[in-house]
């Protein structure tokens, strides 16, 4: 922080380039005071002292700095550095691959140029030391395997470089920032954690006199005898020969919110086997299966922010609520409790919560409760939980009065209208490409000995802007 400090108060020179595809800043400030105050010192002495001695020694020193100037100046103004995504990653176990092009205008060469990666990639840096002839172009590659969910940047970068003599430094700051998706992987669940009380289409009544029909067609089913005739899907039955009619959605369809509990208090274990992916792993599964059974999804998390992603019943919707899931991590000082508090105005009471958590603290199940009275409804407010078991989590690590309750804890819950499923530690397996192939290099020997390549990462050029935003890339 001190260099930056002097970076910024001592420059001579300062450019910005911008309009371009990656704007940049160059500064060029004084690095060793000694030459500069070496060259007054002499300065004086031949001001008050006139001799051939001084006036030798002021000229070779004047002639040192300005030469020393110019190089970092034409560092500052000749240098170029660019870094494009070549291959990018949309689910752990994909590399993701950058091509960096380092290239020098000017006609004096670049002794030494140091890459400063600010990127947020785990595990993933481009700092390194390069030389630049003049009037030359390098390339190279940088490249990992993505092993973390989450939303990442690959810059800002800096490039720093000097004179051959170090008296002046050279900066040059470029802002660009490229965001990287990597989406949480999926689980088959056991069908006992999947919400119990919703109803889908016209399989099962949704509390309703009568069955409802409406224009949304969901799918199509083989005739019955008593099937109203003007159900018939003529299409479907003139290509199989048989009489298929049509599946109708009902005029209500049921919503249901998944409700994290993100609070870093209650969270046990590490990497993947830690309550907070298995959490997020689990409400993924949860949200692609509850969107292939046409309901309707949304989401509620508390962290720094508060994030919404307002229930859908469209299959696309399952993009955008990975999206939000992709970044999620615990953070302190957000019980439970004071989640659903804040989801109180979203969720109205037809709605059905599925809460998520490692938490025994019998507030947040009240907090449950006073959602339901909160807003005058006769009965609580329809909520399911689904308890990560402490103790297979690390009973060591739990807190106080908590550890290896879970299935006592049910019970509690059940008393308060309120059932739960417990999950122990390894239940939810994350499964491998689950969003298709991996995408890696893979090479293959020819049996003349020509090696050819037999797979590539998937190409960042590939992906469309939906993709890019959140909407289901192209490929998956």
């Amino acid at each position: 922080m001190a260099s930056k400090r002097g970076w910024h108060r001592w420059r001579v020179f300062h450019f910005n380039r911008p309009g371009c595809q990656a704007p940049m800043a160059a500064i060029v400030s004084v690095r060793q005071w000694l030459p500069l105050a070496a060259f007054l010192v002499i300065l004086v002495w031949y001001l008050f002292a006139p001799s051939g001695v001084s006036a030798t020694y002021l000229a070779a020193l004047a002639s040192l700095l300005a030469a020393s100037y110019l190089w970092a100046r034409s560092m500052a103004l000749g240098l170029h550095a660019q870094r494009a995504l070549h291959f990018t990653a949309l689910q752990v176990g994909d590399e993701l691959e950058e091509i960096i092009t380092l290239t020098n205008h000017s006609v004096l060469p670049a002794l030494w140029v140091e890459f400063v990666d600010r990127s947020h990639v785990p595990g993933y840096s481009v700092s390194s030391v390069r030389a630049a002839d003049a009037h030359n172009t390098s390339e190279w590659r940088a490249h990992t395997t993505c092993t973390q969910r989450g939303v990442f940047t690959l810059g800002p970068w800096e490039l720093l470089t000097s004179d051959p003599l170090g008296i002046f430094s050279v900066r040059q700051v470029y802002a660009h920032t490229e965001e990287i998706l990597v989406y949480p992987p999926l689980a088959i669940l056991p069908a006992a954690l999947f919400p119990h009380r919703y109803t889908v289409g016209d399989h099962r009544p949704l509390h309703q006199p009568l069955a409802a029909e409406t224009i949304n067609v969901v799918t199509t089913r083989p005739y019955s005898p008593g099937d109203p005739l003007h159900h018939i899907h003529w299409r479907t039955y003139a290509r199989q020969g048989i009489p298929f009619v049509k599946t109708f959605e009902p005029e209500a369809s049921s919503t249901i919110w998944l409700i994290p509990d993100l609070d870093s208090a209650v969270q046990l274990g590490e990497g993947p086997d830690s309550t907070a992916e298995t959490a997020v792993v689990l409400l993924a599964s949860l949200c692609a299966q509850l969107l292939q059974d046409r309901l309707a999804v949304g989401l509620f998390a508390y962290t720094d922010r508060e994030c919404v992603v307002m229930p859908q019943r469209s299959p696309a919707h399952l993009w955008p609520l990975l999206r939000a899931l992709a970044p999620l991590q615990p953070v302190a000082r957000r019980p439970l409790a004071e989640t659903l508090d804040r989801a109180r105005a979203l969720i109205s009471s037809s709605d059905l919560l599925v809460v998520v958590t490692p938490s025994l603290d019998p507030q947040w199940p009240r907090a449950i409760r006073q959602l339901g009275h909160s807003r005058g409804a006769r009965r609580p407010a329809n909520a399911e939980a689904i308890l990560l078991d402490p103790a297979s989590f690390g009973a060591g690590l739990a807190p106080a009065g908590q550890a290896g309750q879970a299935e006592s804890f049910a019970p509690f819950l059940a008393d308060l209208g309120i059932p739960a499923r417990v999950v122990q530690r390894g239940e939810i397996k994350p499964l491998s490409a689950a969003y298709g192939e991996l995408r890696r290099w893979e090479f293959i020997t020819l049996g003349t000995g020509r090696v050819v390549v037999r797979k590539a990462p998937r190409e960042a050029a590939a992906l469309n802007p939906a993709g890019r935003a959140g909407g289901r890339p192209e490929g998956l």
